[in-house]
């Protein structure tokens, strides 16, 4: 997004370096230069940021918010070196809104969408109004016969036409979280698949790293899974899984992440969390599915549901996701080997009463 936005701000420069290289005195080729050398230069301003890994949502709202308001400072610097309608007849300058809010449907968040669409219709309805106010539109002075003549009805029918920009941008957000939630989610249980996994645990760690706060992982099991599969069914396999994600997903925060890992193993990601309250948090976890009942068709073992865990935590265990998944993989192995029903991290170990 950043090497695209820098790429069109690039190749916009090009004509008003050109105009201006061949009428150097007009003020109206100087100031369109100026403001699209600054949306260069923002342009590049957010492409060192990308790179420095500094980015958080309010760069998104920050840069859409400016690139739709350089284009309305254009128009009204236009509007005020020459006639008016220069500016509101404008067949570039106005475009170029079209152009900033496509580029806020790359952000995937239908919020920044609608309020640089937002913005666009109140900045470019403002200058309209303004200029319909201090000055007889329809005057030869304003422009008309050069920049064509004013006419209410085409302004208002490019505020419909930002206001459409805006709602397919919004669209387009909404089918693209639709296409992802369905790639990253497990089709089974609900919760994120590996992909979804391994993508936010990779920038839970960059962000854990950045601010140097613990981070814990952790990977737990479902005991004796094969046998439930061979004995009951896999239908009742399946319906097991649906309910260890469940009560997972109950006792986590928002800021959690829980995905199914693999077969019947999940993994967890808790930000903030240290060694010694992620395995409390994970312990309660564990107690909550000891603790429930299951209804089977078969009265044969096994019968009663519990889990493992393995947990691992940065920066005591390792700096690396691979470190880190390693270490929790080992604690679960362990775990498992010690008799299960129990959980084992950097902490110590807890073991069902």
């Amino acid at each position: 997004m950043a090497w695209a936005r820098l790429l069109i701000t690039s190749l916009v420069l090009i004509t008003p370096t050109w105009k201006l290289a061949t009428h150097p005195r007009d003020p109206v080729y100087v100031l369109g230069f100026l403001v699209t050398l600054a949306g260069f230069l923002m342009a590049l301003g957010v492409w060192w940021i990308l790179r420095k890994g500094r980015y958080g949502p309010w760069v998104g709202f920050l840069s859409s918010s400016f690139d739709v308001s350089f284009v309305t400072l254009a128009l009204a610097l236009f509007m005020w070196v020459g006639p008016p309608l220069l500016a509101l007849n404008s067949k570039v300058t106005f475009e170029i809104y079209f152009l900033t809010l496509a580029a806020t449907a790359l952000r995937y968040d239908g919020r920044i969408c609608a309020v640089a669409g937002g913005l666009a219709i109140t900045q470019y309805a403002a200058l309209v109004f303004f200029a319909d106010w201090r000055w007889d539109l329809y005057a030869p002075e304003a422009g008309g016969g050069t920049y064509a003549l004013f006419s209410m009805v085409d302004q208002v029918t490019r505020l419909i036409l930002l206001g459409s920009a805006t709602l397919l941008a919004m669209l387009l957000v909404g089918r693209a979280q639709k296409l992802q939630t369905a790639a990253s989610s497990d089709p089974l249980t609900g919760v994120g698949n590996r992909v979804h996994f391994d993508r936010r645990v990779h920038a839970e760690l960059e962000r854990a790293m950045r601010y140097r706060r613990p981070l814990s992982l952790a990977l737990v099991d479902v005991d004796h899974f094969k046998k439930f599969n061979d004995v009951h069914g896999h239908l009742v396999g399946d319906d097991i899984l649906v309910t260890v994600a469940m009560l997972l997903g109950r006792s986590l925060r928002r800021s959690d992440v829980l995905a199914r890992y693999g077969g019947e193993e999940f993994a967890l990601v808790l930000p903030e969390a240290a060694a010694e309250s992620a395995l409390v948090k994970v312990d309660k976890i564990r107690q909550s599915i000891d603790a429930t009942t299951l209804e089977l068709p078969d009265p044969r073992e096994p019968s009663k549901l519990t889990i493992s865990g393995g947990i691992a935590t940065y920066p005591e265990d390792g700096d690396t996701v691979e470190l880190l998944l390693a270490a929790a993989d080992d604690r679960l192995l362990a775990a498992k080997r010690a008799g299960r029903n129990q959980v084992i991290g950097g902490a110590g170990s807890v073991v069902s009463t």
